[in-house]
């Protein structure tokens, strides 16, 4: 997987950063268990998508599906896949996930476009509606009810990603509107490529917009308060990236002068408002409904 042990450090404090506004609130052996899935796959990911060759890119997600398989059989090497086989192993986190992402990492190897918003939904369940469902695992939560949310929300939080990072995706070649939405608003895929802002770009975005947004309420809805609060991390993942939606719903949309992101504090409040939240409804509970 490389020896460079700059890169390794550097993806280990981005991927930290990332993720520490939910992940504070969690036990100190399920906040490595997230941190350290989070490593591997953001470094499987990046390794798919940094404009070089296909074949290249292809070629180091080989290598890293090779390390994942020697964590399953408990023979990892890298530190990151040493440390990915503790969190396996504490909270039997299914291999076929990881398949399932490495599947939908393998099919963005190269630049592909999508022709509808259909198409695209079912790669962001691949992918990020997959890391849902670890999540889960890592929470120790089980049930329709929430696998469903997981994928809900997973495909939420894709969609925002993706609207947030045209910019930086055209600069590799890489496009993740829908074709017939593009059609559809009158904006041409090399326009987008090409980095030109207009109107039609922004329907297009305000369009995925809503598809996010709608998701993230159907998720919750699908699930009652106590289920709500015994997933806290992907409930102030979902708070983070709504509140980030509205940013780029507050700029038109225009990604292509700044990209639009949110506050340290913004997030911290964020996150400790939805903790708080949760805290007073339990008070509440123990209050209106003590043990007899």
């Amino acid at each position: 997987m490389g020896g460079d042990d700059h890169f390794w450090s550097k993806l280990a404090r981005r991927s930290q950063s990332n993720l520490y506004f939910a992940l504070i609130f969690l036990p100190a052996d399920r906040r490595e268990a997230f941190r350290d899935v989070y490593r591997f796959l953001r470094a499987a990911d990046d390794a798919s998508d940094t404009g070089r060759d296909p074949d290249v890119a292809r070629a180091e997600l080989a290598l890293f599906r090779r390390e994942l398989a020697a964590v399953y059989e408990g023979r990892a090497r890298h530190p990151l896949a040493e440390r990915l086989e503790r969190a396996v192993h504490a909270h039997a986190l299914s291999r076929a996930h990881f398949e399932r992402i490495f599947d939908a990492l393998d099919a963005d190897a190269a630049p592909r476009r999508f022709a509808s918003y259909a198409e695209l939904e079912r790669w962001c369940e691949d992918l990020s509606g997959t890391l849902g469902l670890l999540s889960l695992e890592i929470l120790g939560i089980r049930g329709a009810a929430a696998q469903t949310y997981a994928r809900e929300l997973g495909i939420a939080l894709q969609l925002a990603n993706i609207v947030r990072d045209v910019a930086d995706d055209a600069r590799t070649g890489r496009l993740y509107l829908p074709l017939d939405r593009l059609a559809a608003a009158g904006c041409t895929p090399e326009s987008v490529l090409a980095g030109r802002y207009s109107p039609a770009f922004a329907e297009v975005a305000t369009g995925l917009d809503r598809n996010a947004r709608e998701l993230v309420i159907r998720a919750r809805a699908r699930l009652g308060a106590a289920e709500r609060r015994a997933l806290l991390v992907p409930e102030i993942w979902g708070d983070v990236y709504l509140a980030l939606l509205g940013e780029l719903a507050g700029a038109r949309y225009d990604v292509f002068g700044r990209r639009p992101r949110l506050s340290r504090r913004k997030k911290l409040l964020l996150a400790a408002r939805r903790f708080l939240a949760d805290e007073g409804a339990r008070v509440a509970d123990r209050w209106f409904h003590p043990a007899s």
